[in-house]
């Protein structure tokens, strides 16, 4: 292998087992799992209702919500959004139109379940994604805000809230020990790069069979295995 993948290979160049994927897959916290199963289904279309909807659940799973710029963020009962600083409409204000035009050109140019669909649309498609999802990332972390800066580890869970068949959710210690790059577009390509090298040696399984949920997306399986790796490294 050209590259030094970390997420799916063993340091020796294996290839994890697929059960062994299977049983981190299913062994992960229920809750979750639950997040990320209703981030999926919330997200196959895309508004702003749903966008607020959405990155206030992920931000509210992964604790973010307990200090920096989503201090405070809240979902009541009925399912409303309380953003008392408006971090959230601002970003989709900066980001919004951008996303739904990239959702769509996803949708029109793959041709198997949403799910796959990283890996699964043509180069210059596959491409296109890559280069537009890391642009998105960038403007994530210019967005005035009146509280502070947005993170790296805020835009990505941004962008895997709203584009979970792309984009992947990079916490602050999977930036420093495991992905060893700060450019998200990397961080990307190696992902979409270890997918297609792990699925080449362990055809015919894909690796979305290894996740029960029928609707999984790749970026989030390869997700639970990076925060396995994470918690190795650390």
């Amino acid at each position: 292998m050209k590259k030094p993948f970390k997420i799916l290979f063993y340091e020796d160049g294996d290839p994890i087992d697929p059960r062994c994927i299977k049983r981190f897959v299913c062994a992960f916290p229920r809750g979750y799992k639950k997040v990320v199963r209703t981030i999926i289904e919330n997200s196959e279309r895309l508004d702003r209702k749903v966008f607020k909807c959405n990155v206030a659940t992920v931000m509210i799973s992964f604790k973010m919500t307990r200090k920096g710029v989503f201090y405070g963020v809240r979902v009541d009962e009925r399912g409303i959004v309380n953003d008392p600083e408006n971090v959230i409409d601002t970003c989709w204000e900066n980001v919004g139109g951008k996303l739904q035009r990239l959702k769509r050109y996803i949708d029109e140019n793959r041709s198997v379940e949403r799910g796959r669909a990283v890996v699964n649309i043509s180069s210059n498609s596959r491409k296109h994604v890559v280069e537009k999802t890391s642009e998105l990332f960038k403007k994530l972390l210019e967005v005035p805000l009146k509280n502070g800066k947005m993170s790296p580890v805020g835009a990505s869970k941004i962008l895997f809230a709203t584009l979970p068949e792309v984009a992947l959710p990079v916490d602050t210690a999977e930036w420093k020990f495991v992905s060893g790059t700060n450019s998200y577009q990397t961080v990307l390509s190696t992902m979409i790069d270890e997918i297609e090298a792990w699925e080449e040696i362990s055809t015919p399984i894909q690796l979305e069979a290894l996740d029960p949920y029928p609707k999984a997306t790749l970026p989030g399986i390869y997700n639970v295995m990076a925060m396995v790796a994470r918690s190795l490294e650390e």
